[in-house]
This record gives C-alpha cells, sequence and structure tokens, in this order.
C-alpha cells in the first residue's frame, strides 16, 4: 500500500508541476527516488512521465483556448505564428522532444505554443512523452550512480 502511495502522490505532484511552473518534478524526484527502494525507480519515472505529460495536454489545451480570446492584435499575432511555423512540423517534433528533455526552451511555454498554434496533438504526446521519460529518468538514476562511483 505504501509503494501505491508514493506512485499515486508522484503521478498527483507531476500533474500540478505541469500546470504550477514553481513545483520542481525533478528535486520532487531526486528526493523519492533516495527514500523510494530500488525496485520503485522505473516505476517512479513512469508516474512522473505520465502526471507531467496529463498537465501539459492541459496546457496544450489551454493554448488552443488563446484562439478564442476576443482581441484582433492577439488574433493577429497567433495567425502571424501560424503562418510562419504552422507548415514546419518537422522543426516542431524537434521542438517539443528538446523542450520536454532539456527544458529549454520551458516545456511549459512550448506547451501552450504548440496548442495556440494547433500543432497535431499526438506528435506533441509521442515526442513529450519521450523528452519527459528520458529527463526523469537522469533525475531518478543520476544520483543512484553517483552514489555507486562514490563507494566503488
Amino acid at each position: 500500500m505504501h509503494h501505491l502511495l508514493l506512485l499515486l502522490g508522484t503521478f498527483a505532484f507531476c500533474v500540478g508541476s505541469a500546470v504550477i511552473p514553481v513545483l520542481h518534478a525533478e528535486t520532487y524526484l531526486i528526493t523519492a527516488s533516495l527514500l523510494a527502494p530500488p525496485e520503485l525507480r522505473w516505476l517512479l519515472v513512469i508516474a512522473a512521465t505520465s502526471g507531467q505529460m496529463l498537465g501539459k495536454v492541459g496546457m496544450y489545451y489551454a493554448g488552443r483556448g488563446m484562439k478564442l480570446i476576443p482581441g484582433e492584435r492577439m488574433q493577429r499575432r497567433i495567425q502571424l505564428a501560424a503562418a510562419r511555423y504552422g507548415d514546419k512540423r518537422q522543426i516542431g517534433n524537434a521542438l517539443v522532444f528538446v523542450s520536454a528533455t532539456s527544458g529549454f526552451p520551458p516545456f511549459y511555454l512550448v506547451s501552450i505554443a504548440a496548442g495556440m498554434l494547433t500543432f497535431p496533438l499526438m506528435p506533441f504526446i509521442i515526442f513529450g512523452v519521450a523528452g519527459r521519460l528520458i529527463r526523469f529518468a537522469v533525475a531518478v538514476f543520476l544520483p543512484h550512480w553517483g552514489m555507486a562511483a562514490t563507494a566503488a
């Protein structure tokens, strides 16, 4: 039961950290991985990735909703951006992956922009999951690799 609560808590915290930028998922994961038994490490990565992407899909749809905001100036800027970047899907795929992996540019902003520019949802999810999986695996396993090297 304790392990299930840890995984559900990780999922919930990561949903929250996806929409509230001051909640730092990596700090949470490093701490949780140091306190959790080794057999839960990959499950922590999966719970964190799932939670983050659920939250980021919410941010994606928030970006889609930006198109509904009245105002000629906002609509003109969205149309200009869509005309400039809308047909460059390969660049968008790479940007989502790099942002999800490295955090630069911030994945929070990329998620909103992807929705505003009507970037296709499935590539956003696929490349976002791949990037977050790598990022969170590093956050969970890197402290243990460092401790193993010190002990040797």
